[in-house]
């Protein structure tokens, strides 16, 4: 069977090939119809039709490949939805995405030197648990293009996106509010390393109860009691493990969620869309995040710091 060109899709969708091509390889350098895209894109995915990246490559002086570089436990809940997020923008624009070992050592950035990669998406962890620093510093100096997911520092040359853990307590107090509840607390657990992230989180419940004319509330879940939540309506959990720990503690004592009362959790790594009563979670978009960082490093966004903004994800009660 020979193989799908870009000139079968062209002619499948009834455009010129030079408008294939700018569309699949995500160039904005004319600007064409949203029929006309999809028509193209509906053609390619019917056809089967694969880029060919060594020529792609040769014409370009790109290797069309996205380098990932992660700082974060390979079976966190938070890496792998970031890692499927790159993945699939990086495709989207016609790449692949290579998982990076060596990253402690730096020698990750030989992939660079090498044309094996055009430049790294870098996943940091919450802790910051690696030397941002130094590591800004070899990449630069490398001369890669590269985009740090969690970054911790602000610096106006490097492309980073950022986690506003305020805003993320913040818009699960108003999810709340707009159900109609008034008497919210708020739950969280003290971890030595997230401490700065912690301390965002309360205060975006505190600063937004306030907002409204209302006392807030916060407790320590190993000092919380049962009667601290008697007339409490709604409870705000700093993060998704924090609310599952809770919710076991209340289960225990004859509580039942939602029907007790409303619980929200903060973006955590555990999933709390799964297990015996999925939470409502106040999550960030991790496509958001991984397009702006796949486009940067394919030099099709500026370098900036990009906050992309948490949305409200409802979980249902199973039983």
């Amino acid at each position: 069977m020979s193989r799908v060109t870009i000139r079968d899709v062209a002619e499948a969708a009834g455009v010129s090939i030079s408008a294939v091509s700018y569309i699949l390889n995500g160039s904005t350098k004319k600007k064409y119809a949203d029929a006309t895209v999809k028509a193209v894109k509906r053609a390619a995915e019917r056809l089967g039709y694969v880029p060919n990246q060594i020529a792609r490559g040769m014409r370009s002086q790109k290797a069309n490949a996205i380098g990932i570089v992660n700082f974060w436990e390979n079976n966190s809940a938070i890496f792998a939805p970031t890692l499927r997020a790159v993945a699939e923008a990086a495709k989207a624009l016609g790449c692949v995405s290579v998982v990076c070992t060596g990253c402690d050592d730096f020698s990750y950035i030989a992939n660079y030197k090498n044309r094996i990669v055009d430049g790294f998406v870098v996943i940091a962890p919450a802790a910051m648990r690696f030397n941002e620093r130094a590591h800004i510093r070899a990449l630069q100096e490398a001369g890669a293009p590269f985009v740090i997911i969690n970054a911790g520092l602000r610096l106006t040359d490097v492309a980073a996106v950022f986690y506003n853990y305020y805003e993320v307590s913040a818009l699960a107090v108003k999810h709340l509010l707009e159900k109609g509840l008034q008497r919210i607390v708020y739950v969280d657990e003290f971890v030595e390393e997230a401490a700065r992230e912690l301390r965002d989180r309360r205060e975006g419940y505190e600063d937004t109860m306030r907002e409204v004319g209302l006392l807030p509330r916060a407790y320590d879940l190993a000092h919380l009691r049962v009667d601290d939540l008697d007339g409490i309506e709604g409870i705000v959990a700093s993060r998704a493990e924090t609310a599952r720990a809770l919710m076991r503690r209340l289960l225990d004592d004859g509580m039942r969620v939602p029907v007790d009362f409303q619980l929200i959790a903060g973006s955590g790594e555990e999933n709390g869309r799964e297990g015996y009563a999925p939470l409502t979670v106040a999550e960030f978009s991790y496509r958001a995040a991984a397009e702006y960082a796949v486009r940067a490093v394919m030099g099709l966004e500026a370098p900036k710091a990009f906050v992309p903004s948490p949305t409200i994800i409802e979980g249902k009660t199973t039983r």
